[in-house]
């Protein structure tokens, strides 16, 4: 093979290269330039974020707890709506039904009474503790003003017809003239008796004649547990007052 001699050494003259070795300047801007990946992207070819595409900035942490605190108000009202408009019916509900509706029948539970205001009304014209008519009535009828006994014993108080007309009370029936008719009663008892309560209690039960007659409380047993069951209520009273 003929080859045209070599400047240097004089021998075959050897081939030359036309392109560069390296297409990259040296040393590579980065450890993780493509100099030394192939095959990962050149930065400008990475896409940018949705967020910079558009232009929009990116949302700061009090921004989004700012945001967070009003969706949360915004759920908060909601709420208390639905719970005002729920109270407004029930109010309504309330105010729809009959104003002379006659309480539950049936004895109360100790200490509550439908008809508070008009007792203590009533106990104080006649001088008696409102506890004590309580505890009579709550024995009585257990505050059903349309109570009737099986012997004809008639309201709150339980007066029986010939006691009621005595005692000037029309309607035994109507919880304002039985309570005045029964308070009236048991006042006049109680000072009969020299403020003897358990004396009182037991002609409210059986009749002054029958107290006389035995001097003292009846040895009936419905009278006897009749008076301790009174006062008893009244003491627990007189206890929680």
């Amino acid at each position: 093979m003929n080859m045209a001699p070599n400047d240097i050494t004089g021998g075959p003259e050897q081939p030359r290269w036309t392109l560069p070795i390296a297409m990259q300047p040296w040393p590579p801007a980065s450890p993780n330039s493509a100099w030394l990946d192939p095959q990962a992207p050149s930065p400008d070819s990475v896409p940018a974020s949705p967020a910079a595409q558009d232009g929009a900035p990116q949302l700061s942490l009090s921004t989004l707890i700012a945001q967070l605190s009003k969706q949360l108000r915004s759920i908060e009202q909601t709420f208390t709506n639905a719970l005002r408009q729920l109270a407004q019916g029930v109010e309504s509900a309330s105010s729809a039904s009959p104003s002379n509706a006659a309480p539950p029948s049936g004895p109360v539970a100790r200490g509550a009474s439908p008809y508070d205001g008009m007792i203590k009304r009533t106990a104080q014209r006649h001088d008696l503790d409102p506890a004590l008519l309580n505890a009579v009535i709550r024995q009585e009828s257990g505050f059903n003003a349309q109570a009737r006994s099986s012997a004809g014993a008639m309201g709150l108080m339980q007066l029986m017809p010939d006691t009621a007309k005595s005692l000037g009370v029309t309607n035994a029936f109507d919880p304002a003239q039985n309570l005045e008719g029964g308070a009236k009663l048991l006042r006049g008892l109680i000072d009969q008796y020299g403020g003897r309560l358990d004396l009182a209690l037991a002609a409210y039960n059986a009749g002054s004649g029958a107290v006389d007659k035995y001097h003292g409380v009846p040895p009936f047993a419905e009278t006897r547990n009749y008076v301790h069951a009174i006062l008893d209520d009244y003491k627990a009273s007189a206890l929680r007052a």
